[in-house]
């Protein structure tokens, strides 16, 4: 009975904070991403919290992860293209060798193509669905750096990172109070917004050794975060809208939504760079070519 009053209490001591920050940002003239960005930021605060007390089972995190997918219409059966067949095709398939070292093995993995060209990112729905930016592609040089990129995702997952995200929404439906976690924001929205520097940088090393022991250099993720780091010195130079750097094509504004929901690729380079010589991996082994980069 006691640890259900100290739930309850966290519950509604979290709802009114986030209600507040709705209130505060509702009559200010932005857009609803900063908004969306407020309350990631509220939500991994909330994650400090001890999450035993909202603990999920695989098999409920699985069916949430399907709810999810279909709400964002991932699930939703539709004609695709032969280049968008071609692509999710190749995403499953490295993905698939990439996830075969999990911890969690009740989890089973499934990768889809985002058709949006102003999305140069990645996220993972709890459960182990995978969602890749089709600009993001277009920004990889090597099939290496995809599964690096692949094995971060993934970690989220099988760290728990992406369900603790709803951990205290799925604990208020057992305690009968369904409306009080309630926003109304897209399904995979939260996931967008990034997580903790912490659990980035996890999700980094344990993307990296998850791509090493499926056969892929090390080299990849390190020459990803050096462009990275090359068009976050470009960013400031420049201003809100432009297009930058080697990927004309895309406007500023998308590149600085990646640069806001990760740390600095500086950081990301030395931890990742940090984890390469303790764990004696080859950093100079030869990458495989992008076998999707016809499509584009």
């Amino acid at each position: 009975m006691k640890r259900r009053v100290i739930l309850a209490a966290l519950l509604l001591s979290g709802s009114i904070a986030l209600f507040l920050l709705q209130r505060s940002g509702a009559t200010a003239p932005v857009t609803p991403r900063p908004l969306l960005y407020l309350l990631a930021d509220s939500e991994r605060e909330a994650e400090r919290i001890p999450l035993v007390l909202t603990r999920v089972s695989d098999a409920e995190e699985i069916q949430t992860g399907e709810e999810l997918a279909r709400e964002d219409g991932l699930l939703r059966p539709r004609q695709l293209s032969a280049e968008e067949r071609s692509v999710t095709e190749y995403l499953n398939k490295v993905g698939t060798a990439v996830a075969s070292r999990v911890q969690r093995r009740a989890i089973s993995y499934h990768f889809h193509l985002a058709n949006d060209d102003y999305w140069i990112n990645a996220c993972a729905l709890p459960g182990g669905h995978i969602i890749v930016g089709r600009s993001f592609l277009k920004f990889m040089e090597s099939e290496d750096e995809l599964a690096a990129v692949l094995g971060h995702e993934i970690t989220h997952v099988d760290n728990r990172h992406a369900i603790e995200r709803l951990q205290y929404e799925l604990a208020s439906r057992k305690l009968g109070l369904q409306g009080i976690y309630q926003l109304g924001r897209p399904a995979e929205a939260i996931f967008k917004a990034g997580y903790s520097k912490e659990q980035e940088l996890e999700a980094d090393r344990g993307g990296l050794e998850l791509a090493v022991e499926a056969g892929y250099s090390p080299a990849g993720i390190i020459k990803l975060m050096q462009r990275f780091q090359k068009l976050e010195e470009q960013s400031r130079q420049q201003a809100p809208g432009s297009p930058i750097g080697e990927i004309v094509q895309l406007p500023l504004a998308a590149l600085q939504e990646y640069f806001r929901s990760h740390p600095p690729a500086a950081d990301r380079i030395a931890t990742l760079e940090i984890e390469i010589r303790a764990r004696n991996w080859n950093e100079s082994a030869p990458v495989r070519p992008l076998a999707i980069q016809k499509d584009f």
